[in-house]
């Protein structure tokens, strides 16, 4: 599937998608106070002794965009090697990139009627699915480090809607 030195890369990125704060009292949105967690972690790479490098993180991801949605589930797995369905191996909501996958998704629809909408986080929590990470690894980590460029193999969603996904992996 993933060598280990890819998966070591990808889950340095996915790391930032866990390790984040979102203050109860702020003036910015919850995906800007987000970025710049994320930004701390991007910078981390080419300047920890050529341990991660952009250039690596760019094959990394390529190839996981051209993968199956399997391997989306695993990065959210207690276990990597967890055995499906994998839909009931995620980690829990606050040890998981749910809560940051949901934020994504329902402001990058503006989906939500006020600032951190509670009952829309709350009904997208319940809906969670890797094509939530997907959108936020695109937009977040690709798009900022590769702007302009574009990412092979993945189409932006249309809509909110998630009806048409497969939780059965």
């Amino acid at each position: 599937m993933f060598e280990s030195k890819k998966l070591e890369i990808i889950y340095w990125v996915i790391l930032a998608f866990r390790d984040y704060y979102v203050p109860g009292e702020c003036e910015e949105t919850p995906m800007g106070m987000m970025q710049e967690g994320i930004d701390d972690y991007l910078q981390g790479f080419d300047i920890q002794g050529g341990r991660y490098r952009v250039a690596d993180l760019k094959e990394v991801l390529l190839c996981a965009y051209q993968s199956d949605i399997e391997l989306w589930w695993r990065f959210n797995c207690c276990n990597f090697n967890a055995k499906p369905p994998l839909h009931e191996a995620q980690e829990e909501d606050d040890q998981g990139v749910q809560g940051a996958c949901v934020f994504f998704w329902v402001e990058y629809f503006g989906l939500g009627k006020e600032f951190m909408d509670r009952e829309k986080l709350a009904e997208y929590r319940d809906k969670y699915h890797p094509e939530m990470l997907k959108l936020l690894v695109k937009c977040c980590v690709w798009d900022v480090l590769f702007p302009g460029e574009t990412l092979p193999g993945y189409t932006l969603p249309t809509s909110a809607d998630t009806s048409s996904f497969d939780y059965t992996a």
